[in-house]
């Protein structure tokens, strides 16, 4: 018989006002440790529950590797991870434990969940329904000072990044202005350079028309003085006109 039927029929052996089991020896209540044993041995079969303890698992973030790592890692970390660090472990009398069996109970009303928890309790010493209550508020205080913690710390790094964006347009701002800079002085030597061209080249040719203009003349004066020598050669020589 499955340990939940066994449940059900010592919820019934149990149930005050009613004829059921008399007469008859009474089923022995299964205890926690009956129950955590036939979750065990289910835990390879398929169910439509989630994992017991927050409903169903959270998909993690996807990593972002612009996130510093501490940061990450606070914001990466589940329930157990933080109900570790806060020292909470499990144990008889931990919530999780309880709620596991819950979900091993899922099948039976709400009221008869509660009514076969505390039946377990009465035959079961290694856990009580007070105990497990406070456990559990101890570690919903936990996880809601752990969201606290996860605010302090996004709001602190908004203000981190609020402020390295604003040193960011500040370096923007000085960046560009240092590159106008370099750009008006660049454009005033760029201006300078094509004056001190056009000016060299406009020497160029003022002294290329001035070479022309002295050699022509040069060239006019010496053949004139060879043309009146050869007049004086040809004088002396042939009986031509004297040089004039």
């Amino acid at each position: 018989m499955s340990i939940f039927k066994k449940i059900a029929s010592a919820f019934v052996e149990f149930q005050p006002g009613t004829g059921a089991g008399r007469g008859a020896a009474a089923e022995p209540v299964p205890t926690a440790s009956d129950i955590e044993a036939e979750l065990a041995a289910l835990e390879g079969q398929p169910t439509m529950a989630g994992e017991v303890g927050a409903g169903p698992t959270p998909l993690a973030p996807p990593p972002d590797p612009t996130i510093p790592a501490e940061t990450a890692a606070l914001l990466g970390m589940t329930a157990e991870q933080v109900f570790v660090e806060a020292g909470l472990i499990d144990s008889q009398t931990s919530a999780p434990r309880i709620l596991k069996m819950l979900f091993g109970l899922a099948q039976f009303p709400a009221a008869q969940q509660l009514a076969m928890l505390r039946v377990m309790d009465s035959a079961d010493d290694s856990w009580s329904e007070a105990e497990v209550t406070d456990d559990a508020q101890r570690r919903q205080q936990t996880l809601e000072a752990h969201v606290v913690r996860i605010e302090h710390t996004r709001k602190a790094r908004m203000v981190a990044l609020d402020q390295q964006a604003a040193q960011t347009q500040e370096t923007r701002v000085a960046t560009l202005a240092e590159v106008d800079r370099q750009i008006a002085e660049l454009m005033k030597l760029r201006e300078q350079a094509i004056t001190e061209c056009a000016q060299a080249a406009a020497g160029i040719d003022r002294e290329k028309r001035e070479l022309d203009q002295a050699s022509e003349q040069a060239r006019t004066r010496i053949l004139g003085t060879a043309q009146q020598l050869g007049s004086l050669i040809a004088f002396f020589t042939a009986g031509g006109p004297p040089p004039r």
